[in-house]
Order: structure tokens, then sequence, then C-alpha cells
């Protein structure tokens, strides 16, 4: 998992744009966490000095050589291992396996609105989706892409429309909903509609 800016709802990046893999970490049960610290060297923090201290317990009885650097706070126990080390340290953990197979820089780990299009206008749109045949369907989410990009200006460009969504955790139908192009989008796909 990585760390999402709470200000613009995505991923911290560097000066150059690329996304920051510093904070980077191995999301676990109860709230632990696995850092790289470096030198082929891992960080786990505990957030809890109970569940700290018997796991603790449970590595040095297996091998004391395996942490190093315990540290302990009044509410936080932080402890260092070599990667090397990993599969016997990290199973104690309980890592997080769902979404053990996406890239940490998924959209699908970034925050989601609860926000719905009301019910009359979803099924205006879902009866002017229903003329697209079967077959063709996957264009729908070109024709939302192409809405968008008419509403590219210079000053608004491409990239601030998707930093907007971004930071209202929304996707293209829904944002077209909330900045008050609905009427207008559902007039657009009906003539791109007729054109296929």
């Amino acid at each position: 998992m990585c760390p999402v800016n709470k200000d613009t709802n995505d991923f911290n990046r560097k000066l150059n744009g690329t996304l920051e893999d510093i904070d980077c970490y191995i999301s676990c049960q109860y709230g632990n966490k696995v850092f790289y610290y470096g030198h082929n060297t891992l960080q786990t923090y505990i957030p809890s000095l109970i569940r700290g201290h018997n796991i603790i317990k449970i590595i040095q009885q297996y091998d004391p050589s395996l942490i190093f650097d315990i540290e302990e706070t009044d509410s936080e126990i932080l402890f260092k291992f070599k990667y090397v080390n990993s599969d016997k340290v990290i199973p104690l953990l309980k890592p997080r396996t769902s979404g053990s197979q996406i890239s940490p820089f998924s959209s699908k780990n970034l925050p989601k609105s609860n926000f719905k299009i009301p019910d009359d206008k979803l099924t205006q749109y879902k009866e002017i989706v229903s003329k697209i045949p079967p077959e063709k369907l996957l264009t729908l989410s070109r024709m939302t892409h192409s809405y968008l990009q008419t509403l590219v200006t210079k000053k608004n460009n491409w990239e601030n429309i998707k930093a907007d969504m971004r930071l209202k955790c929304v996707k293209g139908k829904e944002y077209i909903y909330m900045i008050g192009k609905w009427d207008e989008y559902l007039k657009y796909l009906k003539n791109e509609i007729k054109e296929m």
C-alpha cells in the first residue's frame, strides 16, 4: 500500500511528477505495517504494545537473532529484520491478502465516494444506453471520455479535470452530473449512438 495525499486524493508525487514510492508498506491486520528501511532491512510498526510483545515473544522463542533494534514507546512497538528473514517474520504479522495482486499505485487503492446519481436521471441514462448493441457496449466508456475531452479549455486542461475527479473521488459519469452537465451529456450520447 502507499499513503494517499488527503489534499488531492491521489498518491504522493516527486518534484518531477513521478509517483513517490518511499512510503510504500505491506499492510497487515490490526494496523500493523512493514516498511522498507534500507540496505535489505525491513521495519515493522505495531500500534499495540500487547500485540507487539506477543509477536516479539514468538519470534525470540523461534530465533532471537531474527529481529533487532527493538523500540518501544508508550503505545507502539518498532523492530527491524533482514529481508532474507521476511518469510519467517511477516506471516506472524498477518499480512492482508485482498488486493495483493494489484499495484500499490492502482486507482483501486484510492478513496471512493458514496455519491450516487438520482434514480430518475439514471433511468434516462439507461434508456439511452440500452440502444447500444451488446457487442459495442465498450464504446460507452470511450464516449464518456470523449465528452469529458470536450470540456477541456485553455484554463481548464485535461490534467485539471482528472485532478478534480480524483479530488471528488468520482468517475466520469458521476463527475459530469456533479458539475451540472448531465443533460448536455445525455444529448451528446444520443447523437453518438445515432452515428454508430
